[in-house]
């Protein structure tokens, strides 16, 4: 379990945190029941309400849903406004995010893989929550948790040309990296930390841990793993 600095300021209010192995949350060749019994176990763990439990289904949009209400589309993040609702995002490589505003006692976890990341998914829940909801962004505390990091990363020109789209007022040697074989490689971590502080949010924690450089601890797609972590928030 892998958990926030800055979040644990505020235990009292919140329950949040990342998973890793050995338990997978979820993940296309897992049975459904072992799944849904680890997710139960998480929530026993944690303290969270397992009855209330949402899990939006991922397809890597930049759409999101609130609280526990079903959508009629596919989402990518879950806005929380809500005390007592737990919900949870699943990864394997992409960007988790957990977000809560300690002012308005309002939250988001977040899935952000490049698509969602060239999206600007993480820019759009942040302007919802200010927009609709009352956050500020001085009060909005962000964590970008464990994913695949630039170390790790390589991708096609085309797709650095979209994610770079996303921060075009910043030197692109801040997250990408042109390896010697002229492919680069992207930092979707701090591409995801630029556009928060793009929008003014000056609370964002960033965790190191590496889905490539760390098969031990966490699940990664690029290795060929079917095993998923998760990002977890529930306000208390």
């Amino acid at each position: 379990m892998y958990q926030s600095t800055l979040l644990s300021t505020y235990a009292e209010r919140v329950i949040h945190g990342f998973t890793g192995k050995p338990i997978t949350l979820g993940g296309p060749s897992y049975p459904a029941e072992e799944v849904r019994e680890n997710r139960l176990a998480l929530c026993r763990h944690a303290g969270l309400d397992d009855s209330r439990l949402t899990v939006p289904r991922q397809t890597h949009t930049d759409r999101f849903r609130t609280n526990d209400i079903p959508c009629e589309e596919d989402a990518d993040a879950v806005i929380l406004t809500e005390p007592g609702i737990p919900a949870l995002v699943q990864v394997a490589d992409c960007v988790p995010l957990i977000l809560y505003d300690s002012q308005q006692h309002i939250g988001a976890v977040i899935h952000a893989g490049w698509r969602g990341t060239a999206q600007a998914i993480t820019q759009k829940v942040v302007q919802t929550l200010i927009e609709q909801h009352g956050a500020r962004p001085e009060t909005l505390h962000t964590v970008i948790g464990p994913s695949i990091g630039g170390c790790c990363y390589e991708v096609s020109p085309e797709v650095a040309a979209e994610v770079a789209k996303t921060v075009p007022n910043q030197p692109e040697d801040v997250y990408q990296i042109i390896q010697p074989n002229g492919k680069p490689r992207i930092d979707l971590k701090q591409v995801n930390r630029l556009q928060l502080a793009g929008l003014g949010i000056i609370h964002i924690e960033v965790l190191t841990a590496c889905t490539g450089c760390q098969p031990e601890h966490l699940w990664s797609y690029r290795r060929g793993e079917n095993g998923r972590q998760v990002a977890f928030l529930q306000l208390k």
